[in-house]
């Protein structure tokens, strides 16, 4: 391998972490401006802490929360799996060495690169490990709100403290919503690291159609479209529709 070949590898790299952020970057600041699934969620969230507070028995929002939370619970435990899986196959890097050196179209690669790219894999696993957890411990932030919610018929409760309530509440939990969000991604960018081991323009192929992906789901996806007509029942939105969709 020459030291082309190495510098064309860490470019490769470099662009695909710019993509990377550059997406999400782009998804922030588009989900303020336009329909995404983030900006259209977050009032289905606020509506849902604003009928939280209408209801005297709350048992259906706490087997929802609970729900949410061990799906997350789920992911993260699964990632620490994969990420013992791959410190596995960083032990075995030698292994795969050889078997890529038998395949005469795989781009040629020393032992040290084909041990970074397994180590670029458990940097994002580990990524999406910490963003897992904290989203679910946002998650738990959440749940200590809604039982410190006053009940419906608490007559010191003011409209304007259960309006305060229900937009707090349902930011705490959108943030903890893109905090899984960002795990999910995670993934999505490891999968196309997988195309590094065979060719450096494979893996940034691959990356572009990741983001296509996410951006068709995120923005254009029927998913979308049923949540944002379903917005003519959401009362947080009609009260607010001179903010459009921002945040």
């Amino acid at each position: 391998m020459s030291l082309s070949d190495s510098w064309i590898d860490f470019s490769c790299l470099i662009a695909f972490l710019a993509i990377w952020y550059g997406y999400a970057a782009f998804a922030r600041r588009a989900a303020k401006k336009r329909e995404s699934l983030s900006s259209v969620l977050i009032i289905y969230r606020v509506d849902w802490m604003r009928h939280l507070l209408e209801r005297e028995n709350r048992i259906l929002d706490a087997a929802l929360m609970g729900n949410i939370e061990k799906n997350i619970s789920f992911f993260a435990s699964t990632t620490l799996l994969i990420i013992a899986g791959t410190l596995t196959a960083l032990t075995s890097a030698q292994s795969i060495h050889e078997i890529v050196q038998m395949v005469p179209w795989v781009w040629p690669q020393t032992l040290d690169m084909i041990q970074i790219k397994v180590m670029t894999i458990i940097c994002i696993l580990i990524y999406a490990f910490f963003k897992f957890t904290w989203a679910l411990r946002q998650y738990g932030f959440a749940s200590v709100m809604i039982g410190a919610a006053p009940n419906a018929d608490d007559e010191r409760a003011t409209p304007e403290m259960k309006k305060v309530f229900s937009v707090n509440a349902g930011k705490l939990i959108d943030q903890a919503g893109h905090n899984f969000n960002s795990g999910m991604r995670s993934y999505y960018f490891a999968l196309s690291v997988v195309g590094w081991f065979i060719h450096p323009l494979l893996f940034l192929a691959l990356t572009v159609v990741v983001v296509r992906i996410l951006y068709i789901r995120e923005f254009t996806s029927r998913s979308l479209k049923t949540l944002t007509d379903g917005l003519s029942m959401s009362q947080y939105y009609l009260d607010n529709q001179n903010l459009k969709f921002k945040k």
